[in-house]
């Protein structure tokens, strides 16, 4: 039983060892690719790099870019997908940090669908090169990053530039080349629109005359940030070659300025690294500590006493006032009505003192159907049991017949009422006798 499980963890392990292997496969191209600091590179990287098939779609394939050993790219390098040509693109402009130096980025290509990944590692080889001394910064409208790297329209892009400034044709060279999207810009409204691309064409040539004029030309648009309506005198030159140029964001830097501009950056960058050298946290102790019962006096006492002045100012004025207002009018009217108040207070106040006896009426009932007022007593209406009775007054509870218990019977009858009429006993003799009262 052990020797059929060892051997199944064995074929397990070789199963595994074999798929790994046939997923993974890691080769390092052998061609070192030479750039140049201030000077634009561009590598196009395929799906044949990693021995995928070029009919694979954007979605299935996916790249990772990074620096050998490194979770991330260099600060100057990017890395953009194409989905319009089912390309990526590793470009950048190498500073003078890594001048004389070697790197080597690493790519992972992963096949979403069967999850197959290839690694492939690209040695760079960066060469030192001076900055220039003059550079040509624009947008062109028309054309997405990836249209300029097309090598045809660089040339052209080149060539124009050759004809306007015919002293750079030996080192003019693109120094800069990023997406205006990337660098801030809006989104176009219609989705067919181009982005726009910010190009940065660099020589250490003199200027000439004709770049000179034109940066006079177009020097009052520096206040825009974009334009599309202004034409200059090289406008036919770049929209026969098919650049349409954004005039306000066409900028031309000299020496001087670009001097300026690196003398500027390297005073920042130093003295950040030395403030960033000096730092020291701040303790918990020397944390400033907020005294919560002076600012809830202060908040009370200021109001309290801005309310006392004018309560104050207010009653002085209204008293210096009074005692100089004097109107004859008003006093006589006061006093009569003063006087009329106090006639009718005491009419008031006695008929107030007079004792107001009422007595209570009672409900009676004669007894019997006479109209006549009987000589006997009255019966009452009120309820026997609402009056405190005595024992001794003559209550109907006491003509309750009571049989063996003391207690009250529950049913009862009361006493009839009196009978009032006239009775007549005949005998044997013819004498009549009557009774007018009561029985």
């Amino acid at each position: 039983m052990r020797e059929k499980l060892l051997i199944l963890l064995s074929l397990t392990i070789i199963a595994i060892n074999r798929v790994s292997s046939a997923h993974d496969t890691s080769f390092k191209i052998e061609s070192v690719e030479q750039i140049h600091i201030h000077e634009l590179f561009t590598l196009m990287i395929k799906p044949t790099l990693f021995n995928f098939s070029n009919s694979l779609s954007n979605e299935q394939i996916r790249y990772r870019p990074s620096l050998l050993g490194r979770p991330s790219l260099p600060s100057w390098m990017n890395f953009q997908f194409s989905k319009e040509r089912n390309l990526g693109y590793l470009y950048g402009s190498a500073t003078e940090k890594y001048a004389n130096r070697e790197i080597k980025i690493e790519i992972i290509a992963l096949n979403k669908l069967t999850y197959e990944t290839q690694r492939v590692v690209i040695p760079f080889r960066i060469s030192f090169k001076p900055a220039p001394m003059n550079r040509i910064e624009m947008k062109i409208t028309n054309y997405n990053w990836e249209h300029m790297t097309d090598m045809g329209r660089v040339k052209n892009l080149k060539g124009i530039f050759m004809e306007l400034w015919p002293e750079s044709y030996r080192d003019l060279s693109i120094v800069f080349m990023e997406s205006a999207v990337r660098l801030g810009a809006r989104l176009p409204l219609k989705p067919s629109n181009r982005e726009g691309v910010i190009v940065h064409l660099g020589s250490n040539a003199q200027l000439s005359s004709r770049l000179i004029e034109l940066d006079q030309e177009i020097k009052p648009l520096s206040k825009l940030s974009t334009c599309t309506f202004k034409r200059t005198k090289v406008q036919q030159i770049f929209q026969s070659a098919g650049f349409m140029i954004d005039w306000c964001a066409f900028k031309i830097i000299t020496q001087d300025e670009t001097s300026t501009m690196s003398e500027e950056s390297t005073v920042q960058h130093e003295s950040s690294m030395l403030t960033s050298k000096t730092w020291n946290g701040i303790a918990k102790d020397e944390l400033p500590a907020r005294n919560y019962s002076e600012e809830l006096a202060v908040s009370i006492a200021i109001p309290a006493v801005i309310f006392s002045f004018v309560v104050a100012l207010l009653t002085i004025i209204l008293c210096f006032h009074h005692e100089k207002l004097h109107d004859e009018e008003s006093v006589r009217y006061f006093r009569d009505l003063f006087e009329i108040c106090s006639r009718c207070a005491p009419a008031k106040k006695a008929s107030s003192e007079q004792p107001k006896s009422k007595e209570p009426v009672q409900m009676v009932q004669y007894s019997g159907t006479n109209k006549t007022p009987p000589t006997t007593t009255l019966k009452s209406l009120h309820d026997p049991y609402s009056d405190n009775l005595s024992l001794d007054s003559d209550s109907p509870s006491t003509n309750i017949f009571q049989e063996g218990s003391p207690k009250l019977n529950a049913y009862y009858r009361p006493n009839p009422p009196a009978y009032t009429g006239k009775i007549t006993f005949q005998g044997p003799s013819t004498s009549t006798v009557r009774f007018d009262k009561d029985i």
